[in-house]
């Protein structure tokens, strides 16, 4: 019996301490996976003070032609004021998305003639007043793609003290304009010409971005593009440069200048509209990130 017992023993004891060797252990490590990198949205709104110029060509029926080419500032139509201007990106890893617009709008401009002429289909005399007004509004979206990326230093907190970025942008743009001018004689109002034109095109470019101390940073963006389609065309050449700062992770301010050259050209005469010109000026706005 004693010898049985001292058999049975150390089978027993093996069998109560494997469970507690077995509590001791860690647990089976999980698998690694890779951090993808966040969404990033950011929101540009911002006050463009901006030129209209260049020459517009107005429809006129076929019996009276239309008439010359008028310059804006022949039209008093060129003096800056604030317009809105504003962008959207949503950004990923090395992709962009951005989507933009921008509208100007005068009314109500006089401009003395020195001399008679005709503006679309319609005459005036020496001394009449030619009262204009002009919208346009132009919006763009694109995608881009970072072509190469340099960094230097480390930043406390883990970032870059320098970054800089250079992305390749491929996108599409539209722009729609009107003008329209009345004539005024001894303060009465006359004949009315107007025309208008909506054009939409493909573009390319380049974004350079420049990224200070995660405080600063700098943008220089260039595009250009265009389209032919029958007795239509459009183009448009697009360069701004901005500059941003950056105190809180989310809201920045920022300033720059832009200037976009365009051409807008419908129909053969005498029922085309055309405009060769640009809007060129400073702006300044905020920087809201998520």
């Amino acid at each position: 019996m004693r010898t049985t017992l001292l058999a049975v023993a150390p089978v027993v004891l093996v069998s109560l301490a494997l469970p507690a060797l077995g509590q001791g252990e860690d647990p089976p490590a999980e698998p690694i996976r890779p951090v993808k990198d966040p969404w990033v949205l950011k929101f540009e709104p911002a006050g463009w003070y901006v030129a209209t110029s260049g020459s517009v060509r107005l429809p006129g029926a076929a019996s009276a032609g239309n008439g010359e080419s008028f310059e804006m500032a022949d039209l008093n139509i060129d003096s800056p004021r604030v317009s809105p201007l504003g962008e959207l990106q949503l950004r990923r890893g090395d992709w962009r998305i951005g989507i933009g617009g921008l509208g100007v709008s005068t009314d109500d401009r006089g401009a003395v003639q020195a001399a008679a002429g005709q503006i679309g289909d319609v005459t005036f005399a020496a001394g009449n007043t030619l009262r204009s007004e002009v919208d346009l509004f132009s919006f763009a979206a694109d995608g881009g793609y970072t072509l190469h990326t340099f960094r230097s230093g480390v930043l406390d907190g883990g970032g870059d003290k320098l970054r800089s970025t250079v992305l390749a942008l491929v996108g599409v743009r539209a722009i729609s304009a009107e003008v329209t001018s009345q004539v005024f004689a001894s303060g009465v109002g006359g004949a009315i010409a107007s025309g208008d034109a909506f054009g939409a095109h493909p573009y390319a470019g380049v974004r350079w971005e420049m990224d200070i101390y995660e405080d600063f940073s700098i943008d220089v963006v260039g595009t250009l593009g265009g389209v032919k389609l029958g007795d239509s065309e459009s183009w448009s050449s697009d360069i701004m440069v901005g500059f941003q700062w950056n105190p809180t992770a989310n809201f920045g301010a920022q300033i720059g200048y832009r200037q976009l050259l365009f051409g807008l050209e419908t129909d053969d005469a005498p029922a085309e509209f055309a405009w060769q010109g640009g809007l060129a000026g400073v702006y300044a706005g905020a920087v809201v990130r998520f």
